[in-house]
């Protein structure tokens, strides 16, 4: 690969990989809020009111951002019956169709998450909470998540076609 093309799929690349590690940190975050809501309600008696709903939309963002970075790494969930019974260019095939069929189906849901977000937005819909968060919260992350996982799965898709070699077969599954 020429360097200038490599120098554009190393920014895509690590632009993904910080998102999910970025998002990560929700997880930190909802887990320091929920031991808050732990102490306050069964020590002090005094439960709060925006935990739950906030850890919630933390969780959404940081799922949906994550995915992205998982596939990158080849952490997805993978059923290796078929490719470990064909040969290494029977695995670029079946890796290429996946490549494929995950791309079209996250630009997919990408397209409708994004009608949803600003259908959403342009009613005005909020959960029926005290803290009556925009439902369009909810939807973006979806949106956004499924879009990167698409360009992710869209640039390895690229890569494999142009080179003729699968990437990242150090990150193999796991033998359980």
């Amino acid at each position: 690969m020429p360097p200038q093309e490599k120098k554009w799929v190393n920014a895509i690349e690590a632009t993904i990989l910080k998102i999910g590690e970025y998002s990560s940190w929700i997880y930190l975050f909802i887990g320091v809020i929920v031991a808050y809501e732990v102490a306050l309600r069964y020590f002090f008696n005094s439960p709060t009111d925006w935990v739950e709903e906030t850890s919630r939309l933390g969780m959404v963002w940081a799922t949906f951002l994550l995915f992205p970075a998982c596939m990158n790494r080849r952490q997805l969930i993978s059923i290796t019956l078929l490719s470990d019974a064909v040969g290494e260019r029977g695995k670029m095939m079946l890796e290429g169709l996946a490549f494929a069929v995950i791309s079209v189906a996250c630009a997919l849901v990408s397209w409708e998450a994004t009608i949803a977000a600003f259908d959403s937005a342009a009613v005005g819909r909020a959960t029926a909470s005290v803290l009556r968060i925009p439902y369009w919260l909810f939807y973006l992350p979806v949106a956004v998540g499924f879009f990167l996982f698409f360009i992710q799965a869209a640039l390895d898709l690229i890569l494999l076609v142009a080179t003729g070699q699968r990437r990242k077969t150090e990150l193999s599954h796991e033998d359980i």
